[in-house]
């Protein structure tokens, strides 16, 4: 996992996250071999533990992740991200355009931890999800890409 050549930073653009490595992944569609080696599966609303310890191994400034989201009710639209060490706290919300059309969303959070958990620092989250003309996609309510952050 994480195997780039030295000076190599993997840094995708939003429309790159979005139209390329999240819409694939919503749609099974095969990407690049290469490129399933720099997101990974994390269950970023659980545990906050599974995440840290990536961090913990790469060394890595800045990781991405797909995230499963969870629903705090099977019908409702209201996504569930506390857990028993800590809640990811919304900041901003912002619509992603390309050519004036919009297709998906950036949403800025930042971890606050509780119950005495030491996080090691103060973490930083960026959600890209699918919306606009991608708003009816099939699961597009179901993944979404994290990008965290470790702030010193």
């Amino acid at each position: 996992m994480y195997d780039l050549p030295p000076g190599v930073v993997f840094g995708p653009t939003d429309p790159e996250i979005v139209l390329y490595y999240l819409l694939n992944r919503v749609n099974g569609e095969p990407m690049f071999e290469d490129s399933m080696n720099y997101i990974t599966e994390c269950d970023v609303y659980g545990d906050p533990n599974a995440w840290i310890k990536v961090f913990q191994e790469t060394h890595m400034e800045r990781l991405y992740f797909y995230a499963k989201l969870k629903k705090k009710n099977p019908k409702g639209k209201r996504i569930e991200r506390s857990t028993h060490c800590g809640t990811w706290r919304c900041q901003k919300d912002e619509q992603l355009f390309l050519n004036e059309t919009q297709y998906g969303s950036k949403r800025s959070f930042t971890f606050v931890a509780k119950n005495g958990f030491n996080g090691m620092g103060r973490w930083t989250m960026h959600e890209f999800r699918l919306d606009g003309v991608y708003g009816n996609t099939a699961n597009h309510d179901n993944y979404v890409i994290c990008c965290i952050s470790k702030k010193e």
